[in-house]
């Protein structure tokens, strides 16, 4: 895959990932989801957190290669 490429898909995924990322933290916001007790072992990484947080550390993995890809042509 050429670098463009590249920076086009780690860019779509960033997007996605951000906001799989900060939907759970949104939604606490707007007091849609209710606020769990100090000391409950319950955060806001739900399954949708860590989706998000994969998605976007995979697109910085995908854009640093595209960089260096770049830099070597």
């Amino acid at each position: 895959m050429t670098p463009p490429s590249l920076e086009h898909i780690a860019f779509g995924l960033g997007i996605v990932g951000f906001g799989c990322f900060a939907w759970p933290i949104l939604q606490r916001l707007n007091g849609k989801v209710p606020a769990e007790a100090p000391g409950s072992g319950k955060s806001l990484r739900s399954p949708l957190w860590w989706a998000g947080f994969v998605l976007t550390i995979a697109a910085i993995f995908l854009q640093r290669i595209a960089s260096q890809q770049a830099a070597g042509l």
